[in-house]
């Protein structure tokens, strides 16, 4: 019970050593007050008789009430509360990563390594789950197959399609992982565990910090003694090949063990602190009996005029300009806030641009007539996916200057990246096309790349739940035909699109902090 207990607001519980020192001084007061009663006008040995304050009782009780009140109002801000068990589905999702490097078609004992993995990921799936899983592939690159789900048929379903052909890059990356986990909304909210399974990888220090920090529980399936070496070493729960080949149960036990825990922590977190406001009414009750009410007005009266006034201007504005203020917000991530703060012009779209509102960053980076501009312009409508303007404009700034900085790698890139969609089968234009569109719009419309294409298929969009699916052997069929005659080519495809898309944003972020630091300069 205890361990579930937690302040929702501890911050209100600050107010207790100004409460403590008032309380303390307001005492003082009236102790002394009862000393100095009748002080040079009756005899010393008479003034504590018939002074009004001889009682000890009238001295303390107001103070003793007053500051149980307080404490009761503190508590009850503060936010005392409790777990409270849900009673539904685990929120927290199990994120199955598969490895697929090349090594994983090795053969141990007239079995892939593979073929292993996916026989125990589908025993798992058959023994069914409180919580939704996800699952996820990695070599020198991770991508999300599916996500957070109940629908294991589906899972079972994509899981049989997982080879090492349909990964863009080889490799056993294992740190890779933690882009793909943390792009998880519900990781973020209610966070995960991780069940591995590996023949051997390299890194794992940034994927061990990651799940440190969210307090995650690992467990990996090692199918080489190398890979349970390495996964000892960071303190995994270790399941060797031996276990998963001779006890097929103990993983799905393992498994819902964490399942238990999970739910342990999944619960509501209920606030009972307004519960105190009720005794606290009832002391309150007490300042209306006869010298109470009287006497604590002036301590009212004190405590509201120590209110603060409310301010007109930000304090930051006696010290520091705007700009001054625009870049304290600027490195501190509020790039939104930051922009509106800014006035010099480069420094204004820049922070639009972060705070991914391209359309007004290429609004003000038109408006400027020098070659730096023009190539953050280029930069600025290849992050909105307008790739072909990105490409005109890279190709104009190399006219104009040769040798500018980033401009011929960058064009390289946005050029392979429109050969790759196209080769993917999204250059397919609308058959009717806008008669004007938008110069601010972030979209490209000679290549579609908005449109929900995918290889040589337009994957047509239908508010179809997967549980649809799943009933409907039709609708079923249907999708699939309409993703890929191949769902495996559909994987590939996807998978290389999203890799191709990080190494551009990866390329590009390198060139934003470029720029960055020749502004500061």
């Amino acid at each position: 019970m205890l361990t579930s207990f937690q302040f929702s607001e501890p911050a209100w519980l600050l107010l207790f050593f100004p409460i403590a020192i008032l309380m303390y001084g307001l005492w003082r007061n009236r102790v002394s007050a009862e000393e100095l009663a009748g002080e040079g006008i009756i005899a010393a040995h008479l003034a504590k008789t018939f002074s009004m304050q001889n009682s000890h009782k009238t001295v303390t009780m107001p103070i003793i009430l007053t500051l149980i009140c307080g404490c009761l109002i503190v508590l009850s801000l503060a936010g005392p509360s409790w777990v409270k068990a849900s009673g539904d589905s685990i929120k927290a999702p199990l994120v199955i990563a598969l490895d697929l490097s090349p090594s994983m078609l090795e053969r141990q004992q007239d079995i892939e390594h593979l073929t292993r993995a996916k026989l125990a990921i589908t025993t798992l799936l058959q023994y069914g789950s409180a919580r939704p899983i996800s699952l996820v592939a990695f070599s020198g690159s991770s991508h999300q197959v599916l996500p957070p789900s109940d629908q294991f048929a589906l899972l079972t379903l994509y899981l049989g399609y997982l080879s090492p052909e349909v990964m863009p890059v080889e490799g056993d990356e294992i740190d890779t992982l933690v882009s793909v986990i943390k792009a998880m909304p519900e990781v973020e909210e209610f966070g995960f565990d991780l069940l591995i399974f590996s023949d051997g990888f390299t890194g794992g220090t940034e994927l061990f910090r990651f799940v440190e920090s969210l307090k995650a529980q690992v467990i990996f399936a090692a199918l080489t003694t190398e890979a349970e070496a390495e996964a000892k070493e960071f303190g995994y729960s270790v399941m060797s090949r031996g276990s998963l080949t001779e006890n097929p149960d103990r993983l799905p036990a393992k498994v819902a063990n964490l399942e238990q825990s999970a739910l342990a922590e999944s619960g509501q977190r209920v606030n009972y602190g307004y519960w105190l406001l009720y005794p606290a009414a009832l002391v309150l009750l007490l300042f209306f009996r006869k010298g109470f009410s009287l006497y604590w007005a002036s301590a009212i009266v004190l405590c509201v005029s120590m209110l603060p006034a409310p301010a007109q201007a930000n304090w930051l504005d006696w010290f520091f300009s705007d700009n001054q203020q625009a870049q304290y917000y600027y490195n501190q991530g509020d790039y939104q806030t930051a922009a509106i703060l800014f006035t010099d012009p480069h420094w204004k779209a820049q922070a639009y641009y972060q705070a991914k509102e391209y359309s007004k960053a290429a609004k003000i980076y038109r408006q400027q007539n020098d070659l730096q501009s023009l190539f953050n312009l280029a930069m600025t409508y290849t992050r909105g996916r307008n790739y072909s303007k990105a490409q005109s404009l890279y190709q104009l700034l190399i006219e104009i200057d040769p040798n500018f900085p980033g401009a011929e790698r960058n064009l390289r890139i946005v050029s392979q990246l429109i050969r790759d969609i196209k080769q993917l089968g999204e250059s397919q234009q609308e058959e009717n096309p806008p008669e004007s569109i938008d110069p601010d719009d972030m979209t490209d419309p000679e290549l579609g790349a908005d449109k929900p294409q995918m290889g040589k298929i337009t994957v047509e969009i239908q508010q179809l739940s997967v549980e649809e699916l799943l009933n409907s052997e039709t609708k079923k069929q249907q999708w699939l035909t309409d993703i890929s005659k191949d769902p495996q080519q559909f994987l590939a495809a996807k998978f290389q699109a999203e890799y191709n898309r990080s190494q551009l944003q990866r390329t590009l972020s390198s060139d934003q902090s470029s720029e960055a630091v020749t502004n500061e300069k």
